[in-house]
């Protein structure tokens, strides 16, 4: 039978280990918070960001805002100003362009590795996929076939089995994720990129590597150049903010 000094002892520390609990908690869904703002457009380009502004917004302590800044200025989505607190990155037209490339001749690499391995199951959710895709294109859910095309693209990340291409691949795909949500505004884009989708998963049924690099060279090659013209009349005013 325990003594009261050990019981003692035994409540202290689970009230430690309960606590440490809540603050990993907290600061993962600070961080979370935050990053979705961003990358969703939420929190637009050029936005400034404070410490104790967010605390303040979402009713938490300084200390998980703070290291969720940290993590997300490490991430290149913020950008420390010196005593000055953050700004969410605006990058230029040729860097937006870079980012898109980049993204594009490495997923090159990711597919040829999914050819090779790729599941029957994997093949069915690419397939599933598409078909949600296709519905949301006739319901007009903009939104939503962003997120499908997240999810089509992080599926042959996986595909690759490769740990290192996966975080490379997951990570250019988080920062173009802002200037995805852009391409909305460009009317029936989307049911072009679907047939690039299309070719993309056929290359892997198929398991023909020359067919699915120029498919994913193809969607690269669309998407950059709707992408800039969105860009153009975003930043000339041609849109309202209300239109994203």
């Amino acid at each position: 039978m325990l003594d009261k000094h050990k019981l003692y002892t035994l409540s202290v520390y689970k009230v430690l280990e309960v606590s440490i609990m809540k603050d990993a908690s907290l600061k993962i869904m600070v961080y979370k918070s935050l990053r979705l703002d961003i990358v969703s457009g939420k929190l637009p380009s050029g936005t400034r960001l404070t410490e104790t502004a967010i605390a303040d917004s979402l009713n938490v302590s300084r200390t998980p805002v703070r290291e969720a800044l940290q993590k997300l200025s490490q991430e290149k989505l913020l950008i420390a100003i010196p005593k000055a607190g953050y700004m969410v990155e605006d990058l230029s037209d040729n860097e937006i362009q870079d980012l898109f490339t980049t993204r594009m001749e490495v997923e090159q690499i990711a597919v040829q590795k999914a050819i090779e391995n790729i599941t029957v199951e994997e093949l069915k959710s690419l397939d599933d996929n598409l078909e949600q895709i296709k519905a949301s294109i006739k319901s007009g859910e903009h939104f939503k076939i962003t997120e499908l095309d997240i999810a089509f693209h992080t599926i042959i990340y996986k595909a690759a089995r490769s740990k290192s291409l996966f975080r490379v691949c997951k990570n250019l795909s988080d920062l173009t994720i802002k200037y995805r949500h852009g391409l909305n505004l460009v009317p029936n884009l989307w049911s072009e990129l679907l047939q690039q989708h299309i070719k993309i998963y056929q290359a892997l049924i198929s398991k023909d590597k020359e067919k699915a690099a120029q498919a994913i060279a193809s969607y690269a090659k669309h998407t950059k150049s709707q992408l800039m013209d969105v860009m153009k009349k975003v930043r000339s005013d041609t849109f309202s903010r209300e239109d994203f």
